[in-house]
């Protein structure tokens, strides 16, 4: 079982590199492979980790990664984190998974796909600071609390907030993914919530995933990106309706 879970996180790792939704896939492994759904969670994390720091480095190799831009937006998410991850903890996640997830889908299917530019031929509005920081701060919570999905939520809000290209905007997710992490480990971790050595195997393929998938990110460019988006939506929608 653990040479599949292997297998299993190296996809993801590339998958989430790319766009999201590798945790649907590792989620429901991890649980198969007799963990239970809060140490699947906290175990899934470990993972995260090394897969969005190899993806940072990746980015930073081809020159794509904006450290100012990543740490102003990653402030608020890794706030929200704090408190997503003590949530996910001690109450059910299915009511706030679903509620989260369909509000959050229709904001990244709006941002990312939307004109760049306006009527006039300007660049679009971006919003201001106190938007920007409950967008993240909220993303943060997501993210904390669940993980699955919340790549799709960052492209958009990330793409709303700078109007980046998709590719440097995923170079900005990945940062931000890697740094609440940490938080959202160390409570997972005072809690019981992480099998070590199932972490052991699913965080080293899974890093190796990430930091495949930073190449095939960038020489795919943006076409690419939004086709694995696109298909991370499919599976997003197909999951939220079979529950």
């Amino acid at each position: 079982m653990l040479i599949l879970l292997g297998i299993a996180a190296f996809f993801a790792g590339i998958f989430n590199t790319m766009a999201a939704g590798g945790s649907f896939l590792m989620l429901p492994l991890l649980i198969m492979a007799g963990l239970p759904a809060t140490v699947a969670n906290g175990t899934n994390r470990i993972a995260l980790l090394t897969q969005n720091t190899m993806s940072v480095y990746g980015f930073r190799q081809k020159g794509l990664f904006d450290l100012k831009t990543s740490a102003r937006l990653m402030i608020p998410a890794l706030l929200g984190s704090i408190g997503g991850a003590f949530m996910s903890v001690h109450i059910p996640d299915t009511i706030f998974q679903k509620i989260i997830s369909v509000l959050m889908l229709v904001f990244v299917v709006l941002s990312v796909y939307r004109d760049s530019r306006s009527v006039n031929g300007k660049p679009a509005a971006k919003p201001g600071p106190i938007v920007t920081f409950v967008l993240f701060f909220c993303v943060g919570i997501y993210g904390g609390f669940i993980q699955a999905g919340v790549g799709l939520f960052l492209i958009g809000s990330i793409h709303f907030a700078t109007g980046l290209d998709l590719v440097r905007t995923n170079s900005i997710k990945v940062f931000i993914i890697a740094s609440y992490t940490v938080v959202a480990i160390l409570v997972f971790a005072m809690y019981g919530k992480i099998d070590w050595q199932v972490a052991a195997v699913v965080a080293v393929a899974q890093g190796i995933g990430g930091y495949v998938g930073t190449h095939i990110a960038v020489k795919g460019g943006e076409k690419l990106i939004k086709k694995a988006i696109f298909a991370a939506l499919v599976l997003m929608a197909v999951i939220l309706f079979l529950k």
